[in-house]
């Protein structure tokens, strides 16, 4: 036997080595990966922590000393009302210079009238000075504030900077007699707060609700002061978050950085940092270095020691696989393979020589089931076909190729078994679908069955199709033979209807023909129009017989409509008038309103007639005849009842049988109760009998309620 040219890299030898090392290998890894992973998450935390810790303290101390400005204003105000607007210039300056020394931030105080008229200003660096009696205060407050912060502006050499005013009141009467601003230099807050110890590459900087930049400790960001509002973080803050406690992004250099921010609150200004990730990351990158040194010796050691163990192992597996190879180049199943060692090995060698015995005696009984299935499935006269889960068809049978031809692999089974679906009483799974075979039309009933997903042809369903046409086409007959024999019977009854009203107009039209004839008795204008009147009454009257008639003997449609069983009903019924006044039998009519069912008027028509006539028939004269209709929560009940002779308990089970009927020869198909009830159950109803005989016979039908708004066709 030739050496196997199988590639080195296929071989089981090197299969089991290299499963061997990598099983070694694998929980080395794995345990790094977990600790890597939990020192990586935990120094992340913590930077994540430390940054939006800063940022929170640094916040919260700007908006205190914000507030703290605010409030010495307020208190001002509050205790000198009427030094600061009154006259006397030397105490409201000795009040103006006091405030001034007491906060250093402050770069400017000014008092207006209550019509923002500056009355006195003092600056920091001028001390008191000069004003125009024209001059009125900045961004004055509006009337319904008491205090407020006006928006970040710039002064002439780029501090940034904001105005505080503040109302001052009549300590009496409440009402307000002027104001007192101060221009607070943000410059010096940012500075004081913003230069703190940083972290390396680490940076602070300030934003107002605009998303202008108004401090910074990182000066290459004054190049970026028009683009700051494009920093995912600032849009973040302008977009409405109040705080965010880290997140990683690249800034607007492109380079990506760990950041936090919070807002001040008042004024809603946001205190933002940021460091590069890859100084951030520093010591995550140092940790995982050390680990991959430590992992690479260790790994390097479980190798040497996994090569020596696998050759040990794989030499006798090699052996075993050759002469496995050789059994199946030959097809063998009868030979052995030579036992060579009492270990696990050569037990694995007996257990492998039984195995190919077995699989021989196997063999040959799957040949023998595989030749009985495939003829009884050729055999049997159904079209068997399994798809896979998207419905494409995996295998067929013969029956099925010879209707749909024989390259069907991988098709939708829609597309080849495309039909139109019929009227059907089968359950979801089942339906019958009518289909051009051949050029010839033929009805199938077409049946799903889920399966088993762990089949080895991956076949989601199994699809069966009975050729059904037969039986199809002998139930269209028997309903339009059932129907021809009660047009038969509708007939006279018709023709006797049409007869009065003819008659009539034949009296009015002879009248008026004689007297017009009659030179001294002619009929005036107002008489030929009554005549006239009454002759279209009663072709009007024969048109809605003709028309009763015509709409019941129509070609029935395809498919189901919405329709009122109870309207259906009595336009039925007018069909029967002259049998019923013929025999002197009364039809006690009880319908309720919005009967709505979905099924076939035509077909419900023929229902109603079936059992209406086979009520007259059991009737005897002067007798009575009750139909009602009604519903019932989500169901519809209709019910003829009749007084006549019944059906004798024997006859009962057999009233629904095709062609079964109690009348005398001439005068009875045998179809109409048998017809009536498959169509009743192609309505999704059932129908139920009860006769005594000498009593007479009850028809109910049950039928599913149809909401007329939920139905569109």
């Amino acid at each position: 036997m030739k050496k196997s040219s199988i590639p080195w890299w296929m071989r089981i030898k090197v299969h089991f080595l290299l499963f061997g090392v990598t099983m070694s290998i694998l929980p080395l890894f794995f345990l790094g990966y977990l600790g890597f992973t939990s020192v990586r998450q935990n120094l992340q935390k913590d930077i994540y922590e430390q940054n939006f810790e800063q940022v929170t303290v640094l916040a919260d101390e700007m908006r205190d000393l914000l507030a703290n400005i605010e409030n010495s204003l307020t208190l001002t105000k509050a205790t000198s009302a009427y030094a600061l607007i009154g006259k006397d210039e030397t105490a409201r300056q000795i009040i103006l210079e006091t405030l001034l020394q007491k906060e250093s931030f402050i770069e400017e105080i000014k008092v207006s009238d209550k019509n923002f008229n500056v009355i006195d200003q003092i600056a920091f660096q001028e001390g008191i000075s000069s004003y125009s009696s024209a001059a009125k205060i900045e961004n004055p407050i509006s009337p319904e504030k008491s205090s407020a912060l006006s928006d970040v502006f710039f002064s002439n050499d780029g501090r940034p900077e904001i105005y505080v005013t503040t109302t001052v009141q009549d300590p009496k009467t409440r009402d307000r007699i002027g104001y007192l601003q101060a221009k607070v230099d943000l410059k010096g807050i940012i500075g004081r707060y913003l230069n703190l110890r940083l972290g390396e590459g680490e940076y602070v900087f300030l934003v107002d609700h605009d998303g202008n930049l108004i401090g910074n400790t990182d000066t290459s960001l004054v190049s970026h002061h028009e683009e700051i509002r494009q920093n995912p973080a600032v849009q973040s803050f302008l977009e409405g978050e109040a705080s965010s406690p880290g997140s990683e992004y690249k800034n607007l250099d492109g380079v990506t950085v760990i950041g936090a921010f919070a807002s001040v609150g008042a004024p809603n200004w946001a205190v933002f940092i940021e460091q590069p990730a890859r100084e951030a990351n520093r010591p995550i990158f140092e940790f995982a270095l050390r680990l991959i040194v430590i992992a690479i010796l260790i790994m390097a050691l479980v190798m040497i020691l996994s090569i020596s163990f696998g050759l040990k192992v794989v030499h006798p597996i090699e052996n075993l696989e050759a002469q496995v190879r050789r059994i199946i180049l030959t097809g063998d199943l009868e030979s052995h393979i030579p036992m060579e060692s009492w270990d696990e090995i050569g037990r694995l060698v007996k257990s492998f020589n039984q195995l190919l015995n077995s699989l021989d005696q196997k063999n040959e009984n799957l040949k023998d089931e595989k030749e009985l299935l495939t003829t009884v499935v050729d055999g049997v006269g159904v079209g068997m076909v399994l798809l896979n889960p998207e419905k494409k068809i995996i295998w067929w049978n013969t029956k099925f190729a010879e209707w749909f031809g024989g390259h069907l692999a991988n098709l939708p089974c829609d597309q080849v078994v495309n039909g139109e679906r019929m009227e059907s009483i089968h359950p979801e799974n089942v339906r019958n679908i009518s289909v051009f075979v051949n050029e010839e039309r033929r009805h199938f009933r077409k049946m799903y069955y889920e399966l088993s997903p762990d089949n080895p042809e991956n076949a989601a369903y199994l699809l069966l199709l009975d050729d059904v046409t037969q039986e199809v086409e002998m139930e269209a007959r028997m309903i339009e033979t059932d129907k021809m024999a009660a047009l038969g019977l509708l007939a006279s009854g018709v023709a006797h209807e049409i007869n009065n009203p003819l008659a009539v107009v034949a009296a009015h039209s002879e009248d008026l023909l004689d007297r017009l004839n009659e030179e001294e008795q002619e009929p005036t204008r107002e008489e030929i129009k009554t005549g006239f009147k009454i002759v279209l009454e009663q072709i009007v009257r024969c048109k809605q017989i003709t028309n009763r008639l015509l709409g019941f003997a129509r070609k029935r449609s395809n498919g189901n409509d919405l329709i009122d069983i109870g309207v259906a009903s009595v336009q039925t019924l007018g069909l029967l008038d002259h049998k019923t006044k013929q025999k002197q039998i009364k039809i006690e009519l009880e319908m309720g309103n919005s009967l709505f069912v979905l099924g076939n008027e035509n077909e419900w028509q023929q229902v109603v007639l079936n059992l209406i006539n086979n009520a007259l028939d059991a009737s005897t004269a002067g007798g009575a005849i009750e139909v009602k209709g009604y519903c019932e929560g989500e169901k519809i009940h209709f019910m003829i009842k009749d007084y006549g002779e019944g059906i004798p308990q024997i006859n009962l089970k057999k009233a629904f049988d095709p062609f079964f009927t109690t009348k005398s020869v001439g005068q009875g198909t045998g179809l109409g109760l048998y017809v009536s009830y498959g169509i009743v159950q192609k309505m999704q109803g059932d129908m139920a009998l009860d006769s005594t005989e000498g009593q007479g016979t009850c028809v109910k039908i049950t039928l599913p309620l149809h909401k007329a708004g939920d139905y569109s066709k």
